[in-house]
């Protein structure tokens, strides 16, 4: 307290006696009465002043902050797929039931799935796991003080890779489930491009993988509709325990086709729910055609126009810029073949209908020109050519390819220039020049403004289907490449008034998710639409009806609990003859049903980094016998300095108005008023 509060104080004090003494001593007689008269309104004067001064009663406070537990305990269906419920009940009662833990920390329990949660019963019911959720959560909220135990199996299906994570916490892991590697082969990966044209060769990637110590020979196959559309003998060992398998399949049928591969199971394997493995292709039938604009004569010309067309669903038509008879909007893609100035009238079309596009450079491009007419990139050339050749991009996402020898090819040439984009850009293949690999487009596409496109530098691509021939014998591999640039290109999303997004195959533990747009007679989004959604079970013919949601600029239904099968949907707009439908399948598949085994290893390492532990399923005692004994982790004593005004004292408010009632009171008794 100042000295300048109980200087305020004690004025406040003389004051008080002072009105006081001259009420009830002042010139008058002095009686017992007056004497208890004085004292009570010195009280009360003197309390009443000290409510205005209202000084503060500082008082110090000592607690102890014990160090938090922080328990998160692996709530998927592998758990109990596994049989590891037992032995996790009964750790987490044993952590409950320990006074000397519990006396120690703060223990927090969670549970984990997909999501992060606080835990109140145990009941292994979720469909996916992320076990970096857990440990990146704790570092937000807990301190270097407060170490985390996780138990679980170690099988994560969902998130980051928690080998790279950085936690502040020490990571202790107690793992159930049995570590010893168990033999099997699986499908780990399947690559293909989701759409294609009727009677095209589609190119498909498979990873089959191998654990196990012996030399297997397994068929690998692809079935469509019960029938095998593709068939070949893998063999796998230890040492070459990965095969990746290339291949062709020929599309017959328009829409959605599905397709399963199917490994053969090993004699002693317990896991065959992973030998298996769905996919979907969307194929259109309607024939596409592609303008292909050149002021030049060149042998590229005559290459593109039999590579495309080798698909007989594609039309190719050559014409100069001056020459162009019709509207543009009436193909699908328009390839520019070194662009001048003579092309300035189409590109401006090109622009104003958002026209798919994909520029081709060479030595008579003419790039002032061309650096002018549009501004998705630039390049500033010298009067001299470049030659250099191609290098694949294996991170390459906007539709599956394959390497078919272009670390072969003949080099193309081009003016020399740096060139510059000021769009994203996905890079198909980099430039290489002589020995020197550099970071610079050869090929690459990019989507802006609801428009596809593509840019190759340099000429003499003609080359390339001629060394393709004398590799593999025949002109496959490159037409098929040529193939699946062109179909990216040429796609065009859906120009109708109810547009559909949905996917063909989902699993039976997923949620399936419609999303809907509908746009009104001026093609602007109508929010006051109501969608309904309409499925069938094609094996069982039940119908069932659901409503669509409005979410943000869309409509959307979720259906989850479907049984396996396929369904066909229909969605219908209510009052309008507007309406949408197609298919989807839902597979028999359970994620977290794919491991048998628990996977510490990249929680050994988590521990290392965090100065952890790992436990195993007979350690339940060791778990806690470390974390009562390690001094790692104190309880804190904190100090806390609290101010209490005495206004808040309200006691003091009725203690005056009690001393001012009873002097009233007695005045009144003794006739003085």
């Amino acid at each position: 307290m100042s000295t300048e509060t109980i200087l305020y104080i004690l004025l406040s004090g003389i004051l008080a006696l002072a009105i006081a003494l001259f009420q009830y001593w002042y010139k008058l007689k002095q009686t017992k009465t007056n004497y208890i008269l004085l004292a009570l309104r010195f009280l009360a004067l003197f309390t009443l002043m000290l409510l205005l001064i209202n000084p503060s009663i500082k008082k110090t406070i000592f607690e102890i902050e014990k160090p938090n537990l922080v328990v998160a305990i692996d709530q998927s269906k592998s758990i109990k797929y596994s049989k590891q419920v037992e032995i996790v009940q009964t750790l987490v009662d044993n952590l409950k039931n320990s006074s000397a833990l519990n006396n120690k920390y703060n223990i927090q329990y969670y549970g984990f799935g997909k999501e992060l949660y606080a835990l109140d019963t145990l009941k292994y019911i979720e469909n996916q796991t992320n076990i970096s959720n857990p440990i990146q959560e704790f570092s937000k909220i807990y301190g270097e003080n407060n170490p985390v135990l996780l138990i679980t199996d170690g099988n994560q299906t969902f998130g980051n890779s928690i080998e790279f994570l950085k936690p502040k916490n020490p990571i202790n892991s107690f793992i159930v489930g049995d570590t010893t590697s168990i033999e099997d082969i699986y499908i780990s990966r399947l690559n293909v491009n989701k759409q294609t044209y009727i009677n095209n060769r589609l190119p498909v990637e498979i990873f089959v993988n191998y654990a196990g110590k012996n030399t297997v020979s397994k068929k690998l196959k692809i079935l469509h509709k019960g029938k095998t559309v593709h068939s070949e003998t893998i063999k796998l060992s230890k040492n070459n325990n990965v095969l990746i398998s290339s291949f062709y399949i020929k599309v017959t049928e328009k829409g959605t086709q599905y397709y399963t591969a199917i490994v053969e199971n090993l004699d002693s394997e317990k896991n065959t729910a992973n030998n298996s493995k769905s996919f979907s292709i969307n194929v259109i039938e309607e024939k596409t055609k592609i303008l292909l604009i050149s002021d030049v004569v060149h042998p590229d010309l005559g290459m593109l126009k039999k590579s495309i067309e080798t698909n007989k669903q594609r039309e190719v038509t050559i014409k100069k810029p001056n020459k162009i008879k019709g509207k543009i909007t009436d193909y699908q893609l328009v390839i520019l073949y070194q662009p001048t100035s003579s092309f300035k009238s189409v590109l401006n079309e090109i622009k104003n209908n958002k026209q798919h596009f994909f520029i081709i450079s060479g030595s008579q491009t003419d790039w002032d020109f061309l650096n002018k007419a549009q501004s998705y990139f630039k390049k500033d050339v010298l009067n001299q050519t470049e030659s250099y050749v191609p290098k694949l991009n294996l991170q390459y996402e906007s539709f599956v390819t394959e390497d078919i020898g272009f670390k072969s090819f003949s080099p193309l040439e081009d003016k020399f220039g740096d060139v510059s984009f000021n769009i994203p850009l996905n890079i198909l293949l980099y430039q290489k020049i002589g020995a020197f690999e550099t970071d610079k487009p050869m090929l690459a596409t990019f989507e802006i403004d609801e428009i596809k496109a593509g840019i190759l530098f340099g000429e003499n691509s003609w080359r390339w289907r001629m060394q393709s021939f004398i590799e593999t014998k025949n002109f496959e591999q490159f037409d098929n490449f040529i193939s699946s640039l062109v179909l990216y290109l040429a796609s065009n999303k859906s120009k109708n008034r109810l547009q559909v997004s949905v996917e063909p195959i989902y699993f039976s533990n997923e949620i399936v998710q419609f999303s809907a747009v509908y746009l009104d007679n001026n093609l602007s989004f109508d929010s006051r639409a109501k969608l309904w959604l309409t499925i069938k079970n094609n094996a069982t013919n039940k119908l069932s009806k659901f409503p669509f949601a409005l979410s943000n600029n869309s409509f959307v239904a979720e259906i989850s609990n479907l049984n396996s099968g396929e369904y066909n949907y229909t969605i219908t707009t209510e009052n309008q003859n507007v309406s949408s439908s197609g298919v989807f399948k839902v597979e028999p598949f359970e994620v977290e049903q794919q491991f048998l085994n628990a996977n510490d290893e990249n929680l050994k390492l988590l521990a290392n980094k965090t100065g952890g532990k790992v436990y195993y399923s007979k350690d339940s005692e060791s778990v806690i016998n470390n974390l009562i004994a390690t001094e790692k982790f104190k309880s804190i004593q904190k100090s806390t300095l609290q101010k209490t005004p005495l206004i808040n004292w309200k006691w003091l408010l009725a203690f005056v108005i009690i001393l001012l009632s009873t002097e009233w009171f007695l005045r009144k008794y003794f006739g003085k008023i």
